[in-house]
């Protein structure tokens, strides 16, 4: 290969080394995401802050009587109204002991029944006595024994005025009626019905099952849905009734007094600024291993929803402030330079403008625009260079 060819490829790698080492060094620009929001009205609300969890009010529901479980009417999850039948247990010795009950009050009412015909019969014939000694009497008055005679018939017909006997037989009759009724109550006692209209949160106990007889409880927080041997037969809330409690610190309590409105925003559910008050505040300190003092702050939210479910996470704002229907925009948005505020406003043509505002109240999420501008304009959240 000559010198000149040589040469030449020589300088013809060099030339495509530059040109791609040109193409390499060109800067890369990559489009920096940016989003808009609309300047909107609404209400501002400022307040103390704090995280909570929710608490629904819970029933624990057991059986009067002790028993097996024959039958169970509802699943998790149901929704039940007031009075309706539950769960129910086995009822033979029951309705065998109704049955026993039954034919002892028979009984008894047939004793009274012979009782009373056994007094008739007896007055009757000593009436008859009774008669029959006045007449002898009548007829030989100066007879000191035949007027002896009469007085006795007539303390015999006497005694049987009030018979011991009937009265012995009533009161059978009304023991037999109240052990009758007891036993039926009894019969009650076995179908757990539901105490107000809501959900059934848990049965702890299934159909051949022995349960034994404890009263119903009222609780307000967290339940454990674990089936003990000392668990609740079943559990149910009402739905329409939902608390919130929340330590809120020392240094914070002081602004937060019982019926002061507050909002809740429950974000496992997308739930935000639902309304509610403060029900109680109490008045016994929470003091953790680190000595932070805390007191708890009960809640209650004004209207509920259906979804909301025990122990759910929660943030509390206890409100201070509020502002009504004026201009709202992002904290995001806002800038300062020089101690001024500003914004950046897109235009229709998808233009920006750094633009001068004047902001007011802020809960430190959103801030009221005073000054600067209009509903409906378009203000953009990062990435505009300033």
């Amino acid at each position: 290969m000559g010198y000149k060819k040589v040469f030449s490829l020589l300088i013809t790698s060099l030339i495509l080394i530059a040109v791609i080492s040109g193409c390499s060094n060109e800067t890369s620009t990559t489009p920096v995401k940016t989003t808009t929001q609309k300047v909107k009205k609404g209400n501002l609300e400022v307040g103390l802050a704090a995280d909570g969890r929710i608490n629904l009010s819970l029933t624990n529901l057991n059986f009067e009587e002790a028993g097996v479980v024959k039958k169970i009417n509802v699943k998790v999850g149901e929704k039940v109204k007031k009075g309706e039948v539950l769960a129910e247990l086995d009822d033979t010795d029951v309705q065998l002991a109704i049955t026993k009950a039954e034919n002892t009050l028979n009984k008894a009412e047939a004793n009274y029944t012979d009782a009373v015909n056994k007094h008739e019969i007896n007055r009757m014939e000593a009436k008859n006595k009774l008669d029959e000694a006045k007449t002898k009497m009548d007829a030989r008055p100066d007879d000191d024994s035949l007027k002896a005679s009469y007085e006795l018939a007539l303390k015999k017909y006497n005694l049987t005025n009030s018979d011991s006997s009937i009265q012995s037989a009533k009161l059978s009759i009304e023991e037999a009626k109240n052990d009758l009724q007891e036993t039926k109550n009894n019969l009650s006692k076995l179908n757990l019905k539901a105490p107000f209209t809501g959900k059934i949160m848990n049965i702890a106990y299934k159909v051949g099952e022995s349960v034994s007889g404890t009263k119903s409880t009222s609780t307000t927080g967290a339940s454990t849905n674990t089936a003990t041997s000392g668990s609740s037969f079943m559990t149910m809330y009402d739905p329409s009734v939902v608390y919130i409690t929340a330590n809120v610190t020392e240094s914070d309590i002081p602004g937060i007094k019982k019926d002061q409105d507050m909002r809740v925003t429950i974000d496992s559910l997308s739930l935000e600024n639902l309304k509610g008050k403060v029900v109680s505040v109490s008045e016994e300190p929470n003091i953790d291993s680190s000595g932070i003092v805390t007191y708890e702050v009960t809640g209650k939210l004004t209207k509920t929803n259906e979804n909301i479910k025990d122990g759910m996470t929660a943030f509390l704002t206890f409100l201070k402030k509020e502002k009504k229907d004026v201009l709202l925009v992002p904290n995001k948005a806002i800038f300062v330079e020089n101690g001024k505020q500003y914004v950046n406003v897109k235009d229709p043509d998808a233009k920006t403008e750094k633009r001068a505002i004047t902001g007011g109240l802020t809960n430190g999420i959103q801030t009221e625009v005073v000054k600067g501008l209009k509903e409906g304009e378009t203000v953009v959240i990062g990435g505009v260079k300033k």
